[in-house]
């Protein structure tokens, strides 16, 4: 029996994909892949911070393009925003500027967002 199987699926197997070219791998079920590179993801926000304060605080790293804070049912912020900045090299700049850093009290976390 487990000759037939390795027959059949030997290097599937092997290297841990679906015999179907268009099946995902395994590996994209596990790693989210990052398709936008230019919009980021802010966590820890002031809750009172405005998209234009935000946008101000970010005009360091380079241009940017959209600013939107998350905001509940009533219109409250939830601490949490996405940024759109005009190139992939600004955002690795913006990460690296921003991550970790102090706004206004809160210790915010920049990535990408996936």
């Amino acid at each position: 029996l487990s000759s037939g199987i390795n027959a059949e699926y030997g290097d599937a197997r092997r290297h841990r994909t679906h015999p179907d070219p268009g099946y995902p791998s395994i590996l994209s079920e596990v790693l989210p892949v990052v398709e936008d590179k230019t919009k980021l993801y802010i966590k820890n926000i002031p809750f009172d911070l405005s998209s234009d304060q935000l946008r101000e605080y970010f005009r360091h790293a380079g241009q940017v393009l959209e600013c939107i804070i998350m905001t509940d049912p009533e219109g409250r912020s939830r601490g949490s925003a996405t940024l759109r900045l005009s190139t992939q090299g600004e955002c690795d700049r913006a990460i690296n500027m921003f991550h970790r850093s102090q706004l206004r009290g809160h210790e915010i976390e920049v990535r990408y967002d996936i």
